[in-house]
C-alpha cells in the first residue's frame, strides 16, 4: 500500500465546498427548470429540450478535472461522459423527433 502524501492546499470551509459543486447544481437546475415548464404548462417539447439539453451539458463538464466536478463525478470519466452525453442527445432526438400534434 501507498501512503497518503499531504495535500499542499488548505482545507476548503462549508462555503467553499458549497459553491464547488455548481456544475451538478447547474445540471439539476436545467433539469428542474425542464420538468416545471413540461408538467404543468404542458410545452413538452420545451421541457424536455431544456432537460436533454442539461444532461448534454452535464457530460462535457464531466470532461472537467476530478477537482472541478465535485459530485457529478459518479463513476469513471469515459463511463460518466458516455452516459451523460448519450442520455442528453436521445432524449434532444426524442424531444425533436416526434411530431407535434394538431
Amino acid at each position: 500500500m501507498t501512503t497518503p502524501t499531504a495535500d499542499p492546499r488548505p482545507p476548503k470551509n462549508w462555503l467553499q465546498q458549497i459553491l464547488g459543486q455548481w456544475p451538478l447544481a447547474g445540471v439539476l437546475t436545467g433539469v428542474f427548470v425542464g420538468l416545471v415548464i413540461a408538467v404543468p404548462f404542458g410545452h413538452w417539447r420545451i421541457g424536455c429540450t431544456l432537460i436533454g439539453a442539461a444532461a448534454t451539458v452535464g457530460g462535457l463538464l464531466r470532461l472537467m478535472p476530478q477537482q472541478r466536478v465535485g459530485l457529478l463525478a459518479v463513476r469513471s470519466r469515459l463511463i460518466d461522459t458516455i452516459l451523460l452525453l448519450g442520455t442528453g442527445v436521445g432524449i434532444l432526438v426524442l424531444a425533436w423527433v416526434i411530431p407535434p400534434n394538431r
